[in-house]
């Protein structure tokens, strides 16, 4: 099935699905739904997807929170999601430094009207607008069964097209800072810290080694957000171009430990950011975050694989993004 004729097919059972959430009116079944679409878009393209990454983009990005580029809007939403189901504004593009289908989401969208009209007034006119935003590589939404870095990227048929490369949250779209919607939004419910860093720790992972290039191949329409306790680990945070890292521990509501160490990411100068840089070893936060795929760890173990060639089978690394902190 060509992309075009894929991405069709599940833009339109994305419309269906939204409007059937907009009917539903329960956090829980929104989510609960949205799972389920996700998870039936991963079966109708096939389980696993590999994605293949330059070495000079991940050696580039790898210890870096965030990504600015020049982007084309091909499409965006009309209107942000409802509060129910993230209330972020969905747009696809293309961006010549990224070389992948790409899809930009501005997070608690309905507050930020003039950054959602600038969306719009670029959305399908060609013309390229300079974007800022965490980088985000994940396979949630993917479609076909490979996407390589570097290949001729198509216009997109919808907001949402398959795609494992995300801006997201955006930090800033033309002159317009957005660093206020990092925070939670009222009525959403993600996913549980217990049941969903299970399924992350457990997620497949083959890496390729090629002369220009890392190819891994992983499984598609893993969940996309989790609340939980973030416990930091380590007494000293690393600062870094667009933000800063933070290792800590995983606690669920109740404060039971679900993983040990892990790195967080926090986008510069954003409401969650500004609340971690000030805690010490054992502060906590209740939060909410977004995986990605820890590039530093891939390239440890692409760097480490002569000596312990058993480095290229492991699990996906990941990492936390921190969009929000609820209140205490």
């Amino acid at each position: 099935m060509d992309r075009h004729h894929a991405d069709g097919r599940l833009a339109w059972a994305g419309v269906c699905l939204a409007a059937l959430l907009g009917a539903v009116g329960c956090g829980y079944v929104v989510r609960d739904l949205s799972i389920f679409y996700m998870k039936a878009n991963a079966e109708l393209s096939g389980r696993d997807i590999e994605i293949e990454i330059d070495n000079s983009f991940i050696k580039k990005y790898k210890d870096r929170v965030d990504i600015e580029t020049s982007f084309v809007v091909d499409r965006a939403m009309r209107n942000p999601n409802s509060h129910l189901m993230d209330g972020d504004l969905h747009f696809s593009g293309r961006s010549r430094e990224i070389g992948l289908p790409v899809v930009a989401e501005i997070a608690n969208a309905a507050s930020v009207k003039r950054a959602v009209d600038l969306v719009h007034r670029f959305d399908g006119t060609g013309r390229p607008v300079r974007i800022s935003g965490v980088w985000r590589l994940w396979a949630e939404h993917a479609g076909r069964a490979k996407e390589e870095q570097g290949e001729d990227v198509d216009e997109a048929a919808s907001e949402n097209p398959g795609h494992v490369f995300e801006i997201h949250p955006v930090t800033k779209i033309g002159d317009i800072r957005l660093l206020g919607t990092f925070r939670t939004t009222n009525g959403f419910k993600p996913g549980e810290a217990g049941h969903t860093f299970g399924i992350y720790q457990n997620v497949g992972c083959k890496i390729s080694v090629k002369p220009k290039s890392v190819s891994l191949v992983t499984r598609k329409g893993v969940d996309n957000n989790v609340e939980f306790i973030l416990e930091v680990a380590d007494g000293r945070q690393l600062e870094v171009e667009g933000g800063r890292f933070v290792v800590a521990s995983v606690r669920d509501l109740d404060g039971n430990l679900i993983v040990e160490r892990l790195r967080m990411v926090f986008a510069d100068n954003t409401p969650p950011e500004r609340e971690v840089r000030r805690l010490k070893r054992g502060g906590r936060l209740r939060v909410y975050g977004l995986p990605r795929i820890d590039l530093a760890e891939i390239w440890r173990r692409v760097q480490g694989a002569d000596r312990d060639p058993s480095l290229l089978e492991k699990n996906l690394p990941y990492e936390i993004i921190v969009q929000g902190v609820y209140e205490k």
